[in-house]
């Protein structure tokens, strides 16, 4: 559903009043907020940091573009679905004109990417062909490689540092001022759905002088069932439940009903369950799994081990995977449609959104006036 543009000029209106604080109000306090980043990217005085939520560290000149900007203020992702393929899908997982199973061949990633390796791959080959001029994903403190934060990659040897997964918040999106200010014009993001959605913000609702959004080239979306916050997962439960150094982790994973911690010498199984206790707040109203608005989608889930699944969503990101297949980059297989294949990524998709959906009920209840709180809707 279409936004008014009455709405839109009352909400600008707020913000110019308020600024930092409405959004706060709006978004941050009522457990809204994706912690994307975009906020930060935006601001023109850079006092807008964002690490699990953003924070103002300075004096804001209320320009109301940290509200304009967050697609957790305002956002049609029909609308935008529309924009970009014509339609909104009725396919659960969104539009796609190709579904394959992917792995590298590239020998130096094999051993650092989390299964498939299709991102790091993709960014080296659209890196070298000259399609993108830089990326950005989730990059690693130098302190502590499980600690993640957003980094801009221009070089293809910058790559395998930022290869695998890591399951607590990076802010990608807040270096997108650094892009524009280095002068590139041709950006990949790579990101969670929550993330893609940010992107196609900034570019399809563009407010004043933002022009952030123009410098997007490609996006790939991540697969995601829930981020979690890093004191939590990493040092209530990893280090303090099960006993486990930071330091000595290896990789982590999401299979079945666990997250894999392995170190050098053993796995640790931690129960999803006991992982949710430290889910964060603004992934339990998200509805997206796969990211319906990327141009690719991709993630283990569906795919055969050490392999991906990816999504080629349009005409552009298929022609892309086509020409990476017959660069040889890659082995590939057919995606399965039984519940181990793609089943198991409709089923992912279809909880979510029913999760999130009864989530965005209860929030919406708990505003309501009394009268009508036991209304169905």
């Amino acid at each position: 559903m279409a936004i008014a543009e009455d709405e839109l000029l009352a909400f600008a209106w707020l913000g110019r009043e308020v600024g930092f604080d409405v959004l706060e109000q709006e978004v941050i306090f009522r457990d809204l907020c994706s912690g994307c980043g975009s906020c930060s990217a935006v601001c023109p005085e850079n006092v807008i940091e964002v690490d699990e939520l953003p924070r103002l560290t300075g004096k804001c000149t209320e320009c109301a573009y940290c509200l304009m900007s967050c697609s957790r203020s305002y956002f049609s992702a029909e609308e935008i679905e529309k924009k970009l393929f014509g339609e909104v899908s009725e396919d659960i997982l969104g539009n796609s004109i190709s579904k394959v199973g992917m792995r590298t061949k590239i020998e130096e990633f094999q051993t650092v990417v989390q299964d498939g390796g299709f991102v790091t791959t993709f960014l080296k080959y659209a890196l070298e062909k000259g399609y993108i001029d830089g990326a950005i994903v989730s990059g690693v403190k130098a302190e502590n490689r499980w600690y993640p934060e957003p980094k801009l990659v221009t070089n293809v040897k910058e790559l395998p540092e930022t290869a695998g997964t890591r399951y607590s918040n990076s802010a990608n999106l807040s270096v997108l001022k650094e892009a524009g200010e280095k002068g590139l014009k041709k950006l990949a993001i790579v990101g969670l759905p929550c993330q893609i959605e940010a992107a196609r913000k900034l570019q399809y609702y563009p407010f004043d002088d933002i022009k952030l959004g123009n410098i997007i080239k490609y996006t790939v979306s991540i697969f995601c069932t829930s981020n979690f916050k890093y004191e939590g997962l990493m040092h209530t439960l990893v280090r303090d439940t099960y006993g486990v150094d930071i330091e000595d982790i290896v990789k982590m994973d999401i299979k079945g009903k666990n997250v894999l911690v392995f170190t050098k010498n053993e796995k640790i199984e931690v129960p999803l369950k006991e992982a949710y206790r430290h889910k964060r707040e603004g992934c339990k109203v998200c509805t997206d799994f796969t990211g319906r608005l990327a141009d690719f989608a991709t993630g283990s889930v569906g795919a055969p081990d050490s392999y991906n699944s990816v999504f080629a969503r349009n005409e552009e990101a298929a022609r892309l995977l086509d020409e990476m297949i017959e660069e040889n980059l890659f082995d590939v297989v057919k995606l399965s449609e039984d519940k181990k294949g793609l089943g198991v990524v409709n089923f992912l998709q279809q909880r979510k959104e029913k999760n999130a959906k009864k989530v965005i009920r209860k929030k919406i209840r708990g505003v309501l006036p009394l009268p009508f709180k036991n209304m169905k809707f």
